[in-house]
């Protein structure tokens, strides 16, 4: 997976732009990469993930925003945001926070590769762009731009669901957002296994190809 997460400067690995569910044209609001959580992961917090609020935690809040140009995908795939914020909280949980915020925005190659250009330099699409914000070792706060249609492609090489496609950029950019990086072999690993972790908590089995080193 080719993403990169992106600095509060514009010169990061980003194919689309930041997700902010508020306005129309989202921008980041100035990222500051925080002390992140050790690269062990607690499988216990993806049990109380869905808890927190319930029981009067702050919680991780989650906005998802769909743009105009794919918003037929999300009946097409019937990927609700609910699912999209499930993964989100769960990816959260797993790197150990239970409060926060993330905003999601899903796109077009078109759009992500524009965000690319801007914030990273990269002249191509790509996934997924993660944009951490939060100093706090507690407190989760970013957001992620992923492409649904570069998830199509994808998906079909993978011969999986578009669906889990998009899922898994979702959970990676959080992962990137909570603090996990994967551009050497040890840390593409601790990736690749937590991305396992999020995606069987939320009933999917990633494809045998997946659970290799293919996002790199």
């Amino acid at each position: 997976m080719s993403n990169t997460q992106a600095n509060s400067q514009p010169e990061t690995d980003s194919k689309s732009q930041p997700a902010s569910p508020d306005i129309e044209e989202p921008e980041p609001f100035g990222a500051i990469v925080g002390n992140a959580p050790t690269d062990q992961v607690d499988s216990s917090a993806l049990r109380d993930c869905a808890t927190d609020s319930a029981s009067g935690g702050a919680g991780v809040a989650v906005d998802v925003l769909w743009d105009v140009t794919v918003e037929a995908w999300q009946d097409r795939l019937g990927l609700s945001d609910d699912r999209i914020s499930e993964a989100v909280r769960a990816a959260a949980a797993l790197r150990g926070f239970q409060r926060g915020h993330i905003g999601v925005r899903i796109t077009d190659d078109v759009t992500i590769h524009e965000i690319n250009v801007r914030h990273l330099s990269h002249d191509y699409p790509t996934d997924v762009i993660s944009f951490p914000y939060s100093d706090d070792p507690d407190h989760i706060e970013g957001e992620l731009v992923a492409s649904v249609e570069t998830a199509q492609e994808n998906a079909s090489e993978l011969g999986w669901e578009i669906a889990n496609e998009v899922l898994l950029y979702v959970i990676h950019g959080v992962l990137h957002i909570g603090g996990m990086d994967d551009h050497e072999a040890n840390e593409r690993a601790l990736m690749r296994d937590a991305e396992r972790e999020v995606l069987a908590h939320l009933g999917i089995q990633a494809p045998a190809v997946a659970e290799g080193d293919q996002h790199g």
